[in-house]
This record gives structure tokens, C-alpha cells and sequence, in this order.
């Protein structure tokens, strides 16, 4: 039997955790790229650009991307912005290889000329260190798992609004999908049965506790873990297992314990789906917060 104890989160290891996202993407990705489009198609335009619109009085506009990716969801909103603005300045913040393919996307397919882009291969707190700017939008999404305390880094990402901007979180929520996946944390100091992911609940808790107000939607995404479920399981499901749990090697590494107490709950909180060659699929569904938050007039 494993010890609890020797359970290794996630990020201690940057090249199993690009390997395990991969797999978690992959899955998700098409459900995502569509839920966020629909939102920024549909809620981008009234809350933000329509927003930011009346309370700026200027024709340039500073972005910055904070863990961008490849830029997905932060190409649709600057594609809204730049039909609004007529000149915006783009600061890209990713220290992964990540920031190469959006680079890549940028020259192949420029979204308006308009737009200037700064690239920054750096992690958030190495940006701080020599930025000295403030931003008229800043675009979170699901990054500020990496940022640290949730209370530091609210206050840190707040500090780098203007006047009358916005900042955009997107993260899970606490209580379902892979923000509710119970295991015991290595912390000595809480031996309690909590989850290894930062989550929505947390920032909102950070948000209410300095007094700083915001505004929330949601989304769902659906993540096929029938290959998890299954006693034959693949490489591929094994990384997807150590995505959702956070745990390098966690189907090895947790006690029997953990391992039938995380399995138990997935298998409690999924749902079997019929596609559409008739097999049967199991699906375990993550809802995602959308916060947005305004600086305030000085």
C-alpha cells in the first residue's frame, strides 16, 4: 500500500504536468473552445467591450494575457475589442512553449492590424518584476492555479488594473468536477480530505475579503473518463487521472484509500451517455466560473 504521504502534486514536475494537460485538453478542447466563444460572442460585447467603451476615454487600450496558452480564448476577445478600439497593445504573459504556437497563430493568421503584441516567455511574478504598466483589460483563464495564494494573487492582478478596467478569472468551481475531487492533501497541517487544485470558491472568498466586487456566469464542461473507469486503462487515461487529481503517477502513487475513495467519487458523480455509433460513454462534468471584476475610479 502507498503512503499518503508520498503523493507528489502536479507541478513539481512541469514536463509531466505539460504531458498529463495535453491529454486533459485534448478531451475538452472542442466543448471549451466552443463554450467560450458562445460566451464571448454573447457576454463579451455588453459586459466588457460595451463597458470599457464608456468609461475610457481614450483610443488605446492596454491587454495583457496572464498565462495565455495558445491564445485561444484571448484571440476571440481581442478580435472584439480591435472592431471597438482603434488601436490596442497587447502584453502576452506564458512561460511555456505554449506561447510559441500563439505566436505562430498571430503571423499566420493576423486578427487586425490594429493590434500590437508584446511577448513575454516569463512566469507572472517575473513579469511584475520589470512591468510597470497598468492594463484596461486583464485576461485570467484557467491560470491563476499557478499564481500562489489566492489572496496575494487577486491583490497583485487587481493592482494592474486602470480605472474602470476589467479583469477576467475563469477557473473551476469548488464543488464540482475537478475543483470537488476529494483526496488528502500532503500538507501536515490539515490532514482533512480536501481538493489539490485551487478553485472558484477560493477567489470569491479572496475577492469578498477585500472587499473588491465582481460579477459571475458560468459554463459546463463535459469530460469523457470512460478509459479512466476502465480496468483497462490506457497511458493516455493515467495522465488524464493525474490531470484531474492533480497527483503525478497517482494511480500508483495513492494509498488504496485515496485511490478507491477518488474512483468512488468520480463513478458517483459521473454519467453514462449513449454517442452517436450507439456505445456507451461515461461523462464527469465540471462547471466553470466566469468572474468579472472592475478597478475602481480613482
Amino acid at each position: 500500500m502507498a503512503s499518503e504521504n508520498k503523493l507528489l502534486h502536479l507541478l513539481s514536475d512541469m514536463d509531466h504536468y505539460h504531458k498529463a494537460y495535453a491529454c486533459f485538453k485534448g478531451n475538452i478542447k472542442p466543448v471549451e473552445i466552443k463554450q467560450l466563444k458562445q460566451w464571448t460572442d454573447t457576454e463579451f460585447e455588453p459586459n466588457v467591450v460595451s463597458s470599457l467603451t464608456k468609461s475610457l476615454d481614450q483610443q488605446q487600450i492596454r491587454f495583457l494575457g496572464i498565462g495565455s496558452g495558445g491564445g485561444i480564448a484571448e484571440l476571440y476577445q481581442l478580435q472584439k475589442l480591435a472592431a471597438k478600439f482603434p488601436k490596442i497593445s497587447a502584453s502576452v504573459v506564458e512561460p511555456s512553449n505554449l506561447i510559441i504556437e500563439y505566436q505562430d497563430t498571430v503571423v499566420r493568421n493576423p486578427i487586425a492590424k490594429n493590434i500590437s503584441f508584446q511577448w513575454h516567455r516569463k512566469t507572472f511574478d517575473e513579469f511584475l518584476t520589470s512591468n510597470n504598466q497598468k492594463y484596461h483589460f486583464v485576461s485570467v483563464v484557467h491560470s491563476i492555479y499557478f499564481l500562489g495564494d489566492p489572496s496575494v494573487s487577486i491583490r497583485k492582478l487587481y493592482k494592474l488594473l486602470e480605472p474602470g478596467g476589467i479583469l477576467l478569472l475563469v477557473l473551476v468551481t469548488g464543488h464540482t468536477g475537478t475543483g470537488s475531487i476529494p483526496l488528502h492533501h500532503s500538507d501536515p497541517m490539515d490532514g482533512k480530505a480536501i481538493n489539490n487544485m485551487m478553485n472558484s470558491s477560493q477567489v470569491k472568498a479572496a475577492l469578498d475579503q477585500l472587499q473588491i466586487e465582481y460579477t459571475q456566469s458560468k459554463y459546463t464542461l463535459p469530460m469523457d473518463i470512460t478509459d479512466v473507469m476502465s480496468n483497462d486503462h490506457s497511458e493516455e487515461a493515467d495522465m488524464l487521472l493525474d490531470f484531474l487529481t492533480y497527483v503525478i503517477d497517482f494511480r500508483k502513487s495513492a494509498s488504496d484509500d485515496v485511490r478507491d475513495r477518488v474512483m468512488r467519487y468520480f463513478q458517483e458523480n459521473s454519467r453514462i451517455e449513449k454517442v452517436d455509433d450507439g456505445d456507451e460513454k461515461v461523462f464527469f462534468d465540471t462547471i466553470c466560473d466566469i468572474l468579472l471584476v472592475t478597478g475602481r475610479a480613482e
